[in-house]
């Protein structure tokens, strides 16, 4: 069995920083009104205008649209966020899921092939979840959430702090709990329809 190498011996503080300036530099040329907080890790993401992440966030293949901020030790993966979205500290967006009763073993080196395992007994990824969250519009997801692999969040929703969400968000709604129920809608239906129709 070939032995993989062991890419932690390699990580260091001036290497990390050299890292995080680099990715700091690429994305701050491409978006003008951008700002990347320290260790900010990025991964094929596409943002709008005025939009700024605090410290150790880490994004990959996602689309942030304007205005929108994400603050400090959140993870987001697989997110469409619409514009003016309020993100606060460690969020977490698509963590992942794994198979409870379609594969006999919930370990990823059973039902898939990570680069991550030293050893993967599958050829192909046969779980390979839709893990895509769509956030709407005017969205303020609070303190320590968890949003679930394919979840849409409508617009204008609010996610209370260390909620866990599960299931679709309609639009103006306030969620919150574990798992994260409805609280109440913020407008009257008439309202929300009106709101929706904004072009943003």
């Amino acid at each position: 069995m070939k032995i993989k190498f062991d890419k932690t011996y390699l990580q260091n503080p001036i290497l990390e920083y050299l890292k995080w300036l680099s990715t700091k530099i690429k994305y701050q040329n491409k978006y003008k009104y951008l700002r990347i907080g320290y260790k900010t890790k990025l991964s094929n993401v596409k943002f709008g205008q005025y939009n700024w992440t605090g410290r150790n966030v880490s994004i990959e293949n996602s689309t942030i649209d304007d205005f929108s901020y994400i603050s400090s030790n959140s993870v987001l993966s697989e997110c469409e966020m619409g514009k003016f979205c309020s993100i606060g500290p460690n969020v977490m967006i698509a963590p992942g899921k794994h198979p409870t009763n379609t594969i006999v073993s919930t370990h990823p080196a059973i039902y898939s092939n990570p680069s991550y395992c030293l050893k993967n007994f599958s050829d192909k990824d046969y779980h390979n979840p839709f893990r895509k969250v769509k956030i709407g519009h005017d969205v303020w997801i609070a303190a320590n959430v968890v949003i679930a692999d394919g979840t849409n969040i409508g617009n204008g929703s609010i996610i209370a702090a260390n909620s866990i969400v599960t299931k679709d968000v309609e639009p103006y709604s306030i969620v919150g709990g574990v798992p994260a129920k409805l609280i109440r809608k913020r407008f009257s239906p008439d309202q929300i329809i009106f709101l929706n129709k904004i072009k943003w």
